[in-house]
């Protein structure tokens, strides 16, 4: 069965092949070469600048050319403990190695003896879905039969865990050399550990205390360039018959800062609507559209932090980046309170995802809320 073609080619989730992913090529061509001759990969960008998207077309063109290849990507964001990632690792690996299920239970049974699957339905297509439970306290014992299990296939395997510094979360002790222990004897199988806390995974990897510590190599993803960028967004508005002014693109990607996932999302919507051009009066539409509708929702986000917190983050987001938000310039600009409060506001804001910290300069996260904020400011 051929793939559904989708509708509005800005994707805001998933991936649908080479024609719907903008650029990126040398950050896919270093990936690739990197896997193809032995390296693991640490891959580090903000949430929603693209990486997951580009180890998707990374293995896309993997398995492309060639099919024998087995690519696995593990989202470990939502897990809290060691049991949870041997589980979320299991479900992905061993029900992917094999196209029955019931063949893949045969083999665990016989080589897994840790780990009890479990067949189910998957609620949303009704096909059998393969899942584990873990005996209780054997889940380093679980996590080593996993690991035999790709290093005695044989195959050649990639595995993306998405989100790797979670593992620092968990309440088990030493997990991070257990999974170095394992990783370093696997020669078939290479692995791209990607994050979005960067200062958390340059702490596990550029550390010489750390277990992983230049075990691999660094990929560092930033926004995509504006003309790459421009190029691929006119080209869809052509296919549909429809003009995007450059000033328009130029308005969306400036205003964003180059956020990818914040882009696409507002072109999806400019595309929806557009007819036979899409100017920057309509781009600045959309735009008013967007933050009406999140309103409530921004105005439920914003009231979660202390009063001194909202200030910080306001004037934060008037900046759009600020690398010295201690200084007597900036409190004095917006009336904040001392230094050191500031300080102290900044390092919760960044600890829980309101405001990105890149090398010591500060922005909001979330970019549509930042537009939000300014706003809100301005009344």
């Amino acid at each position: 069965m051929s793939q559904q073609l989708p509708l509005n080619p800005f994707l805001i989730e998933g991936y649908q092949g080479d024609a719907y992913f903008c650029d990126r090529e040398a950050e896919t061509s270093s990936l690739i070469s990197a896997l193809d001759n032995g390296r693991n990969i640490t891959l580090i960008s903000p949430r929603r600048m693209g990486k997951t998207g580009l180890i998707h077309h990374a293995f896309n063109r993997i398995t492309r050319d060639n099919p024998d290849a087995h690519c696995f990507y593990i989202d470990i964001f939502h897990t809290d403990s060691l049991r949870q990632l041997v589980q979320v690792m299991a479900k992905a690996i061993l029900g992917s190695l094999d196209t029955k299920v019931e063949r893949v239970m045969t083999k665990v049974v016989a080589t897994l003896k840790s780990l009890r699957p479990m067949l189910d339905t998957d609620p949303i297509t009704g096909l059998p879905s393969l899942g584990f439970d873990i005996r209780s306290g054997e889940e380093q014992h679980s996590l080593r039969e996993l690991f035999d299990y790709l290093r005695t296939s044989g195959q050649r395997c990639y595995v993306a865990i998405d989100e790797f510094q979670q593992i620092m979360q968990y309440p088990e002790t030493g997990v991070e050399a257990l999974l170095r222990s394992y990783v370093q004897f696997l020669p078939n199988v290479n692995f791209i550990f990607s994050g979005s806390r960067k200062h958390l995974m340059q702490e596990m990897f550029t550390s010489a205390s750390r277990p992983f510590y230049q075990s691999t190599q660094t990929l560092t993803l930033k926004e995509i360039a504006p003309e790459a960028y421009l190029d691929f967004a006119q080209g869809h508005f052509q296919k549909k018959g429809c003009t995007l002014a450059p000033d328009a693109f130029q308005y969306i990607y400036n205003t964003l800062c180059g956020h990818t996932w914040y882009i696409q999302y507002w072109l999806n919507r400019l595309y929806a609507t557009a007819a036979s051009e899409a100017t920057q009066l309509d781009a600045r539409k959309t735009l008013q559209e967007i933050l009406k509708e999140e309103d409530d929702n921004f105005y439920t986000y914003f009231s979660t932090r202390t009063r001194q917190q909202q200030r910080v983050l306001t004037a934060i987001a008037q900046e759009g980046e600020e690398s010295n938000p201690q200084s007597t310039q900036f409190l004095r600009k917006y009336h904040l309170p001392a230094a050191s409060t500031v300080r102290s506001c900044i390092k919760s804001l960044v600890e829980n995802d309101f405001v990105l910290d890149n090398r010591g300069s500060y922005s909001v996260y979330n970019r549509f809320f930042m537009l939000w904020l300014r706003y809100r400011a301005s009344l």
